[in-house]
């Protein structure tokens, strides 16, 4: 185990760089499909900047590893387990969101290429420490809750930033 749970953050870099590279320019060229179709998701990204995805990535990579640290030192995974099935829970509502607007977004490809190593890795996880259903159910959905208290942080981590560095950008264009 002390291995394996250095798989999770590093599956995250990978599938999050995805995200943070594409997501930008992809929403410049899907927001009317996005303001017709799914207004309350369109919102959501508003105000949006890569440097705001970023920012929220970097506080979600800070709580994985946070959570891996613990996990290593303490040996108690069962934190690690629920974040880390909360992780492959999203993988596949990336893979959904895709199949239901009928577009690629970025975020799909690496989370079809993470997907199986995730579970994979939960899988052998869960073999090892000998978790009971019951363990595997609660801890995933603390994990799962968690995670999606996360998302508003997240959201409001890419709108705080975007908005002061618009601000700032605004800022220097005047002064220069």
């Amino acid at each position: 185990m002390h291995e394996i749970i250095w798989i999770f953050p590093i599956l995250f870099i990978v599938h999050d760089m995805e995200e943070i590279i594409g997501f930008g320019l992809w929403l410049k060229r899907n927001q009317t499909l996005l303001d017709r179709k799914y207004p309350k998701i369109s919102n959501t990204y508003k105000p949006y900047s890569t440097e705001g995805m970023a920012a929220a990535v970097l506080e979600e990579m800070v709580l994985c590893l946070i959570i891996c640290i613990i996990s290593r030192f303490t040996e108690f995974y069962g934190l690690w387990l629920g974040a880390f099935v909360a992780y492959a829970f999203h993988l596949i509502v990336h893979v959904v969101q895709s199949i239901a607007i009928k577009k690629y977004i970025p975020a799909v490809i690496t989370s079809i290429i993470c997907l199986p190593f995730s579970l994979w890795c939960i899988a052998i996880s869960i073999s090892s420490l000998s978790f009971s259903i019951i363990q595997v159910l609660v801890y995933s959905l603390i994990g799962i809750i968690t995670v999606a208290g996360n998302l508003k942080i997240v959201h409001r981590i890419i709108q705080v930033f975007t908005k002061r560095l618009f601000t700032q950008h605004n800022y220097l264009q005047i002064k220069g």
